[in-house]
């Protein structure tokens, strides 16, 4: 017991007696006698120095010097129980949870996850594809991974990839319709949306040209499906062109602008700032940020 301190028995005893107001349910909760509650109570107040606790009627109560010491208390026990569950699950060696979008588990994580699982056999992922964000504290997840300008709040912002944006259509589908060599043309053209209705319509105005009303699209209320649409000569997709290096090395799809125009937007990977992460999620973390530096011919 540290000399500055008393008895951690009678500190106990006392911040639950006051935190239910009834030395009964308090020794009801630490399994002891109503007795041995009120003995302790008794010898922390003749450590202390100072009554913490009085008599009103059949009830007791909390003197002014009692409030005070149970609040500072009872912060304190929150903090013992905040660094035990976080010690226990830093420890804890259950699967890696994962959340990002359905387009980069299906188009970049999921086609690489195998070069992780040669290297770490003993650790299990579990990638749960949500099309919205989900919140890191609440939920029992390690990391996530989204899109955007890296500037979440009490979240650790990592880089993975590009975001730029470009539209994209197969080959068959560009050799039998109208010419596409210019942003206007899209207009003439069937464009696949699987973002939300304004998407085409914001790079569009970006491109320079004028709000216009699209009539000629086709929508997919689920993620990816729009890339799969393109792929099957169905229009003419937008999408993230760092995950659709592998249709356009396949040549399955083309890029009938060109590359693309870089935008502020990118695909992170985010972390609580304020819990460590276990040991097979921070091996996970570390594999995905050398993923990420990987060199396109090597996939």
């Amino acid at each position: 017991m540290h000399p500055k301190l008393p008895s951690l028995t009678a500190i106990r005893a006392f911040e639950t007696t006051a935190r239910h107001l009834s030395v009964s349910q308090a020794a009801a909760e630490l399994n002891v006698t109503h007795a041995a509650v009120s003995q302790q109570i008794r010898a922390l107040e003749e450590w202390l120095g100072v009554k913490l606790m009085k008599r009103v009627g059949r009830s007791i109560a909390l003197t002014e010097s009692g409030a005070m010491y149970a609040a500072g208390l009872l912060n304190a026990f929150e903090g013992i129980l905040d660094a035990t569950k976080q010690v226990k699950a830093y420890n804890d060696t259950g699967p890696v949870n994962v959340t990002t979008t359905p387009t980069f588990a299906s188009r970049w994580m999921v086609p690489r996850l195998n070069r992780f699982r040669a290297e770490y056999p003993d650790v299990a992922v579990r990638i749960s594809p949500e099309t919205e964000l989900v919140d890191l504290a609440r939920e029992d997840v390690d990391m996530g991974v989204r899109y955007g300008s890296g500037e979440w709040p009490g979240l650790v912002a990592e880089r993975i990839i590009g975001g730029t944006l470009a539209p994209v259509c197969s080959p068959a589908y560009l050799a039998k319709a109208p010419p596409l060599e210019k942003p206007s043309d899209l207009l003439k053209h069937n464009l696949i949306d699987d973002s939300g209705p304004d998407e085409w319509s914001e790079w569009l105005r970006i491109m320079g040209v004028p709000d216009v009303h699209l009539d000629s699209r086709s929508f997919f209320t689920i993620k990816h499906l729009g890339h799969q649409a393109a792929v099957e000569g169905q229009g003419v997709f937008m999408g993230v062109v760092s995950l659709m290096e592998s249709d356009l090395k396949a040549g399955r799809l083309v890029l009938p602008l060109g590359p693309g125009d870089e935008v502020p937007l990118d695909y992170y990977l985010v972390t609580r700032e304020d819990v460590p992460l276990r040991t097979p999620a921070q091996q996970f973390r570390e594999w995905i940020l050398e993923e990420a530096c990987r060199p396109p011919e090597e996939d």
